[in-house]
């Protein structure tokens, strides 16, 4: 994806500096595209999905991309939080659509396949290996 394209992007730092999340809007805000980066814990899960929330709140759109290409490990402890807390905020926001890039890792697609269940109550979701096939069936149902 072709940065210079994209507007409100926006990264969050854990407290020693290190990124750990990044958010764009697409530039004809078809979707969000966030990507999730290291270790992850409940609180960067809860300021990213915060963030992403104030992104909707501010300019609704339909799709999000969530990049886990660069997750490194588990996030099971955040699953209750996204599930009976974000989701609901995300759906009632005009969130119809989640594209999942998965993790390389097993840790993280194990808790992918936790949270894929409850989500797609929420969603219409889908999981992918890369970022390009997520992007196309995103834009298949948002523009």
């Amino acid at each position: 994806m072709d940065v210079s394209q994209l507007i409100d992007y926006k990264e969050l730092r854990k407290g020693n500096g290190d990124v750990f999340f990044e958010a764009r809007r697409a530039p004809d805000n078809s979707f969000l595209y966030v990507s999730w980066i290291g270790i992850q814990s409940q609180e960067t899960i809860v300021m990213g999905g915060n963030h992403i929330l104030s992104m909707l709140q501010e300019k609704p759109c339909l799709g999000i991309l969530s990049s886990n290409k660069e997750l490194i490990g588990p996030w099971d402890s955040a699953i209750s939080w996204l599930v009976y807390k974000w989701a609901p905020q995300a759906k009632e926001l005009g969130l119809r659509y989640y594209a999942h890039v998965l993790s390389p890792g097993i840790y993280g697609q194990r808790s992918f396949q936790s949270l894929y269940p409850l989500f797609r109550e929420y969603f219409n979701l889908r999981s992918f290996n890369d970022e390009q096939a997520a992007e196309e069936w995103l834009l298949i149902w948002t523009s």
